[in-house]
């Protein structure tokens, strides 16, 4: 019998527990209550932060019509640089996502300055950094088409804002780079342009110089045969048709060979007067025959009239004073706004947590005082 006795002292029993929790439901609905007050406070305190996002695309292909012909230009000269929608949004992208503009813009908000004031050199701008990433323009879902521009901050106004100015330095920064990168293409084509001016003028002196050297080579074996038919009384033409077949190679030539007719037999008269026409020639009409002269002349003049460096410089200033606003193509006052501070499950959890507090309270407290009347009954 005591052992059953025992047994049921240590049964919960749910009569007297309900019994004891409405007894103490007072103090109950007191902690709820303040708890209740603790949460709506607390909801008001903590800073509220907004996750904003909104889709930023490409702009339109017509926004790039006036690039065609610098796109052709590029393309005839196997430049990987273009001036167009998609490839202006890579450099956009890249520009963006080295953080520079946005820290640039971050670095003077008034609560960002305050947050890093008593920061070191180190921390601050890991900081900076910190705070920029909370600026993020984010690639496509598997599912989706746009890239998204998101944000999460404080005031979703004032992110707006900051993303805004970091997107517009962002522009003017891609519009610098690709006028840059123009420019430094039309100086590569200059130069380009006279290393290989340089290169056909050597050759053309080569040319120039051998010309020469061969003119005075021929005139001296042309004095010689003529003094030779003068010698032997050889005035005129000596010579058969079948020997001026023989002997009608364009050059003179110095070995001897068995099937050469003699040069002389063509008489004194026609050697001197053939002396005189190579004499009386000028440069540039000694140089037309000579091999290869007319196509180094005709690569120099396209390499002097090539206007390719010039059009890139002309469309580097056409970039320059272009608005790069149209390059890409995003509003951020449709942007998806959520508040990122749970009220309502801030003041639902201090409520909960209150009852269970002040329950608890009131079963200890009640457990107390009959430990204590036992106690008492027993002395």
């Amino acid at each position: 019998m005591p052992e059953v006795s025992q047994l049921n002292d240590d049964e919960i029993d749910l009569f007297e527990l309900f019994e004891t929790l409405w007894r103490g439901k007072w103090k109950i609905i007191t902690t709820t209550f303040v708890a209740a007050l603790v949460g709506i406070t607390f909801s008001f305190v903590l800073p509220n932060s907004y996750q904003v996002s909104t889709p930023i695309q490409n702009g339109k292909q017509s926004v790039f019509l006036p690039y065609t012909s610098l796109n052709d230009l590029l393309k005839i000269n196997q430049f990987s640089l273009s001036v167009d929608e998609q490839k202006m949004f890579e450099m956009f992208v890249a520009e963006f996502n080295d953080y520079e503009e946005m820290i640039n813009v971050l670095s003077d908000n008034y609560f960002v300055k305050q947050s890093i004031e008593d920061l070191d050199e180190t921390d601050k701008r890991r900081a900076m950094i910190n705070f920029a990433k909370s600026f993020a323009l984010k690639p496509p879902s598997k599912n989706g088409e746009n890239w998204l521009l998101s944000f999460e901050w404080h005031d979703n106004l004032e992110g707006a804002r900051l993303l805004d100015d970091a997107i517009q330095q962002t522009l003017i920064n891609t519009q610098k780079t690709t006028k840059d990168n123009i420019d430094n293409l039309a100086s590569s084509v200059d130069m380009r342009g006279s290393f290989e001016l340089d290169k056909l003028r050597n050759e053309l002196r080569l040319i120039e110089q051998n010309e020469k050297t061969r003119e005075k080579i021929k005139v001296q074996y042309l004095t010689e045969q003529s003094a030779i038919a003068k010698e032997i009384g050889i005035e005129s033409n000596r010579l058969t048709p079948n020997d001026l077949l023989l002997n009608s190679q364009p050059e003179i030539s110095l070995s001897l060979s068995s099937n050469e007719v003699p040069y002389y037999l063509r008489g004194y008269k026609a050697i001197e007067k053939e002396i005189s026409l190579i004499s009386n020639r000028s440069d540039e009409e000694a140089l037309l025959m000579e091999s290869g002269y007319i196509e180094i002349k005709e690569k120099i003049l396209s390499l002097e009239n090539d206007l390719s460096s010039s059009q890139l410089r002309t469309v580097s200033q056409l970039i320059a004073t272009d608005s790069p606003n149209k390059w890409v193509e995003y509003d951020l006052a449709l942007a998806d706004s959520k508040s990122q501070k749970k009220s309502k499950l801030y003041v639902a959890l201090s409520v909960l947590l209150g009852g269970m507090i002040g329950a608890v309270f009131v079963l200890v407290n009640n457990t107390i005082r009959k430990r204590k009347a036992v106690l008492s009954g027993l002395q």
